[in-house]
């Protein structure tokens, strides 16, 4: 299990909401069509013919994407932030949205996020404030996540699902029962009149069916 963060500021302007609301993230250079199967030297093709990035000059660029379509898998945690919390989430596939257009300030390469809730900046440690200050689009957590302490940050957070990992770096178990009435509660929020509420619940129960 890995933790990548993601940069939320797409031509100067801030997506944190859009994220947060459609259950997702993304990444610009959304005219190098879908990544799914394209190679590394495909990637660098493109980003010349469509971009004017040389090779030697899209390094940083091209570690990125890779990151983001190839790097990144179901189930790995992300992070991104606004200028008072940081978010975390729950990763899910790859995924290319062109049908509103394929335009610079558009974002068509996404991975679908189970959002697990937010923590204060002033409350995340050194390694965490180094990962958010990492000037990459994408970049990678490169320690063990459990020393991220993602889990003690959110534990206590209204807004939050804990993550909390074992010492050898595997998710905790929780028992069968405990599942069953987290299902529950998640089946009566579709129900709600609160439309991201419903959004949310539905998004999490696909999340298990996984």
């Amino acid at each position: 299990m890995n933790l990548f963060y993601v940069q939320s500021i797409v031509d100067g302007v801030s997506k944190v909401k859009s994220f947060l609301e459609d259950n997702y993230i993304g990444i610009p250079w959304s005219a190098l069509g879908d990544l799914e199967q394209a190679s590394s030297e495909e990637l660098r093709e493109l980003l010349e013919q469509r971009y004017g990035l040389v090779a030697d000059k899209s390094g940083e660029v091209l570690q990125s994407i890779q990151l983001f379509a190839h790097g990144m898998s179901d189930g790995d945690y992300v992070v991104i932030k606004d200028e008072d919390w940081m978010y975390v989430g729950d990763l899910g596939d790859y995924y290319y949205d062109d049908s509103i257009g394929t335009s610079d300030d558009l974002i068509c390469h996404r991975r679908g996020v189970t959002w697990l809730g937010r923590v204060p900046l002033e409350e995340i440690n050194e390694h965490m404030q180094t990962l958010l200050h990492d000037p990459n689009v994408v970049a990678q957590f490169r320690l063990p996540v459990t020393q991220a302490r993602l889990d003690q940050a959110l534990r206590g957070n209204s807004n939050a699902t804990g993550i909390v990992e074992t010492e050898d770096h595997t998710p905790a178990r929780v028992d069968q029962s405990t599942i069953e009435a987290a299902l529950q509660v998640l089946k009566e929020a579709l129900k709600s009149k609160d439309e991201r509420l419903r959004v949310q619940a539905a998004t999490a129960i696909l999340q298990y069916a996984k």
